[in-house]
């Protein structure tokens, strides 16, 4: 789980399942008053008056007999002090086990100003099933109880008071409990009191204050008081390092058990009867062995069949209850959770003679090995003796390798049920136990228009082969071809595939692959004479400044090599000039990118290999120089000669830093000071590598020496003069660049700069005005029926503008402008720049689930954007993931059910129902559209294009279709997508998705007259 993004994490888009998650055992709890706190920051001046809610009380009493049945109380006092506040605690759900315990809302009542109070009656509150039990209800008893609070407004006191009763404990004679202290907002008085039989030997374990311990009779009380005055801090460590070795325990703990052993006998009570082998299970396990002769194969047969034949309902352990269902039913019904699936396993194996125990497991908390407790465990994988050790084999993602466990279930302590009293805490392995490696060939060729054609293979094993294998295992084959193009355009590649094969997902014992034909026109930056190299990229995050502090070991994540290699045939008359070698060798980790030329067929390897798990803490700066390197190299720029037809130049945009390719610059330029393309880019190397003195005296050169200055230039020098910082310098030579016929791009780019600079604010708001305005009224000339790549381009640069738009009165102040600008923007175009921009704007606007969601899927985007802003993200991801939480505040369990992924919801985005119903030529067909939305007269106009005839007659409904698309003001624009409809005689509507607006567009350069020398 290092930090390292490889090209199959960016298949989370697709993969159509909830990985495990992490809670403890029904009967533990966190602190009930848990709950997503506003973005607004209390103040160290004033208090508490930025706080959106205030907790006078929140008191917790947990009651235990010694036969394992109790209660546990909760009693909270909260000040509503914003109407967010009133939102969020107008509706509570709190869950609970309908088996085994009852929840009694005893009151729900607020408390008015005047001192006059409203009780919620017992007619608001309803008992309904809960999302977990809706989506599995053979799998788990969790009801819930939703109480609507009557008449609660801003300035009101709430106060519940709520009970849940154990009438039927889980583990007969046993009890435990978990509870997490209130943080993340004002509380100012927190009791938790445990009241707990005296004879009876209890465990406790504690890391926050201190209790005070009270005898009575023949009870032992407990009392824990807690007081936070101050939102918990923020991590500047981000979580994927912070938490790699797990999430510590809960504050407090307790539990009845008195060793793992006493544990794995309960857990082993309740398991091995349900293993029993009946004469079914016995034919299949002898069926399925024929002709196997040793151990070995007859474990990875029935493995195999458990795996890859039976449907995982991912239900953490405790959710779904402890009692798995017996081997002879899950045979039948062919699913089950991750005990069911166990059971099965052991049961067959058990028919062959091999041994086979439950392995209880955390997929998220660290175990304290001398605290014995069931309650953190929320998974069950199969232990299988091999001498004084085990062989660990988990069934539950369907598609895994022989032996390999995902990532967050290595290097971790787990319960081996050993029977006969032997259950004891093991270690998992550290590493994967099959080789783990990415390979990506592409072999390409460019033509003389700059049309790249590419013939592309990625293999996978190891850690990022199971989202591969689900993401192609979870949608039909006749999708593969939508599956791969999605694919490709998140790793960076605008044009379009065909030719789509791949292994077959479930065939685990060999690595898997995709191969597929690309085809990409006007290839970025060969009107430049300079190409990038195409290859899909190695990201490495930039560490934080406390990162960078840390002693600590930095987590690099199991061992993997990671090689791409490309090449790139030349048209003839064409030559690239090959970079030079990168090359950085360290004791954790080795980069290298090398490149030769031959026959004018350039080729390039990237190669990328971890050789420990960390970083020492010493070595965290070389990890830093290291991700430098790798993202120069991204960066990094291949110049091609040829006789190439006229030039053009786009407005400079800079890339980042590339120091190395300075030196070929200066000397390019030395050769041919006439090629504005070159001047430019190096003036921005220079900006962006520290040197920004230096552009400006090289361009105020090249400006003195043209007896008329190109406007560009005086663009260029502006920007430089922005890197110094001189703003006034800056604006100066902007507006000499920027005259009245200017175009809409210049006046983005420059009111941009002004934006992020945060400086002539009524100018950049002048410049992205007439931008937006300009580039509106253009979409309205683009024709639905005829458009080709250059208007799609166009609603790129749409996207581009509202974003600079919204961005720039943003920095204004003008937040409720800023969201309608940057809203619409990042409906068109979910770029992650621009979600990170609303995600500011929503934040600053109170609205923290809708800032949560967008960072969350930002954080997915296929327009990723470099280390800084992916840092940004990430970061705010820290502070926001509360409000992904679909588990209220104020809850009876630690349990909260998981956010959505951020890539199924980017992709949820651009699909759409569509009510339409026709008698189809085939079970399932499909045809392709252009979707016109607009805020003038004519509204939305779809117009069928190719495939299945019978569906031109859904252009009515999707005419009506309600598109998520914005329009910021009142100006006319047109907005124009690519769409695919799918109809099937199986469903009853059609899907529409929207295609990708990158897949469609290309980019349109704006022409510049650039002098060049003809040698």
């Amino acid at each position: 789980m290092g930090p390292r993004l490889s090209v199959t994490l960016f298949i989370a888009l697709f993969v159509l399942f909830s990985t495990l998650g992490t809670a403890s055992g029904q009967q533990s709890s966190a602190t009930p008053a848990e709950r997503p706190s506003a973005t607004s920051k209390p103040s160290g001046n004033d208090g508490d008056a930025a706080e959106p809610y205030v907790f006078d009380l929140i008191q917790s009493r947990v009651f235990f007999e010694a036969d394992g049945r109790g209660y546990r109380d909760f009693v909270a006092r909260v000040h509503i002090k914003s109407e967010g506040a009133v939102r969020e605690f107008g509706l509570l759900p709190y869950p609970f086990a309908s088996n085994f315990e009852s929840l009694e809302v005893i009151y729900a009542r607020v408390r008015k100003p005047d001192g006059s109070v409203v009780e919620t009656p017992a007619s608001d509150v309803q008992e309904l099933d809960s999302a977990v039990s809706r989506e599995a209800p053979m799998y788990t008893d969790q009801r819930e109880k939703h109480i609507a609070i009557k008449s609660l407004s801003v300035g009101d006191v709430l106060e519940l008071h709520l009970r849940w009763t154990v009438h039927d404990p889980i583990a007969p004679g046993h009890f435990w409990f978990d509870h997490n202290f209130f943080r993340e907002g004002i509380c100012n008085k927190e009791i938790l009191e445990i009241d707990l039989p005296r004879d009876v030997t209890v465990k406790l374990r504690n890391s926050g204050p201190e209790p005070s311990v009270r005898e009575d009779g023949p009870r032992r009380i407990y009392i824990f008081e807690n007081v936070n005055l101050k939102k918990r801090a923020e991590s500047k460590i981000p979580a994927w390092e912070k938490n790699y070795k797990g999430i510590p325990p809960p504050d407090v703990q307790i539990s009845s058990f008195t060793s793992w052993k006493e544990v794995g006998e309960w857990f082993g009570a309740l398991a091995q009867p349900k293993a029993a082998v009946t004469a079914e299970i016995r034919s299949k396990a002898e069926e399925l062995t024929k002709g196997k002769t040793t151990d070995e194969e007859r474990i990875r047969k029935l493995y195999d069949f458990v795996s890859s034949r039976f449907r995982y309902i991912g239900i953490d352990l405790g959710l779904s209850r402890y009692t798995p269902h017996s081997a002879a039913d899950v045979l039948v019904n062919r699913y089950g959770d991750c005990k069911d699936k166990h059971t099965l396993f052991a049961a067959l194996l058990q028919a062959v003679n091999v041994a086979a125990y439950s392995l209880l497991i955390s997929s998220g908390y660290r175990i304290d090995p001398s605290f014995p407790s069931p309650s953190l465990f929320d998974h069950v994988i199969t232990a299988i003796p091999q001498g004084e050790s085990f062989l660990f084999l988990d069934t539950t993602p369907e598609v895994a390798p022989f032996g390999l466990l995902l990532a967050n279930l290595r290097d971790r302590q787990a319960l081996a049920v050993v029977p006969s009293g032997g259950a004891r805490l093991v270690s998992t392995p550290v590493n994967p136990s099959i080789p783990n490696y990415e390979l990506f060939r592409i072999d390409s060729s460019l033509d003389t228009k700059g049309t790249l054609d590419a013939k592309m293979k990625l293999e996978e094993r190891g850690d990022g082969e199971i989202s591969l294998r689900l993401a192609y295992r979870s949608i039909p084959q006749n999708r593969w071809q939508e599956l791969t193009q999605n694919l490709v355009a998140r790793l960076g590649f605008a044009g379009s595939v065909s030719d789509v094969s791949a292994a077959q997902p479930e065939d685990t014992s060999r690595p898997i692959w995709i191969s597929f034909s690309y085809h990409r026109t006007d290839f970025p930056d060969w009107k430049n004479h300079r190409i990038l190299l195409p290859s899909p990229f190695v990201f490495l995050p930039e560490l934080s400044e406390e990162q960078k502090l840390s002693k600590d070991p930095l987590p690099l994540g199991s061992p993997q090599d990671v090689t791409y290699e490309t090449t790139v045939k030349f048209p003839r008359g064409f030559s690239p000039l090959a970079p030079q070698k990168v090359e950085r060798q360290y004791d954790f980790a080795e980069f290298s990118a090398t490149y030769s030329v031959k026959d004018d067929i350039l080729q390039g390897t990237l190669h990328f290999k971890t050789k420990s798990n960390e970083v020492p803490g010493g070595d965290r700066s070389k990890f830093t120089s290291l991700a430098k390197a790798v993202e120069d190299t991204k960066n990094r720029y291949i110049f091609v000669k040829g006789a190439f037809p006229g030039s053009s130049l786009p407005f400079p945009a800079l890339v980042g830093s590339s120091a190395d390719a300075i030196p070929q610059l200066e000397n390019a330029l030395e050769a041919d000071p006439d090629n504005d393309a070159i001047l430019i880019r190096l003036s921005s190397l220079y900006c962006a590598s520290g040197r920004a003195s230096d552009a400006v005296v090289l361009l105020k050169k090249a400006i003195d020496a043209h007896p008329g200055v190109p406007e560009h230039l005086h663009l260029a020098l502006g920007n430089a003069y922005l890197r110094i910082p001189d703003v006034e310098k800056a604006v100066s030579e902007f507006k000499q660049g920027l005259g009245e016929d200017a175009e809409p791009n210049e006046l983005n780019n420059v009111a941009y700069q002004l934006a992020e600079a945060n400086g002539h604010l009524p100018e950049a708001l002048d410049y992205s005005s007439r931008a937006v305005k300009a580039l509106s009224e253009k979409t309205m000339d683009v024709s639905p029926e005829d458009a080709d790549p250059s208007d799609y381009s166009l609603m790129l640069q749409l996207a581009a503008n509202w974003d600079t738009l919204g961005w720039v009165k943003f920095r204004a102040g003008d937040f409720p402008g800023a969201e309608k600008y940057l809203q619409a923007a990042w409906e068109l175009v979910q770029s992650a720049v621009v979600g990170e921009h609303l995600v500011e704007a929503y934040e600053k606007l109170r609205k923290s689930q809708k800032a949560a969601a967008i960072c969350n899927m930002a954080l997915s985007s296929y327009l990723p954007a470099g280390p800084a802003i992916h840092q940004k993200l990430s970061d705010q991801m820290i502070r926001l993931r509360p409000f992904l939480m679909n588990t209220p505040g104020l809850s009876g369990t630690s349990r909260p059910t998981r956010s959505v992924d951020g890539g199924v919801a980017l992709s949820d985005m651009r699909d759409l129902q569509v009510p339409f119903r026709t008698k189809l030529q085939a079970n399932f067909v499909t045809a392709n559209f252009v979707i016109s939305v607009s805020n003038g007269q004519k509204g939305n106009e779809a117009v069928f294009v190719s495939g299945a005839k019978e569906l031109r007659g859904a252009i009515a409904a999707l005419d009506a279709l309600k598109y998520p698309q914005s329009f910021p003001d009142d100006t006319p624009a047109r907005v124009i997508r690519k769409a695919i409809l799918s109809c099937s005689i199986y469903s009853k509507n059609c899907t529409l998705v929207l295609t990708l607006p990158t897949d469609s567009a290309v980019p349109v350069p704006v022409p510049v007259s650039v002098t060049t020398n003809p040698n």
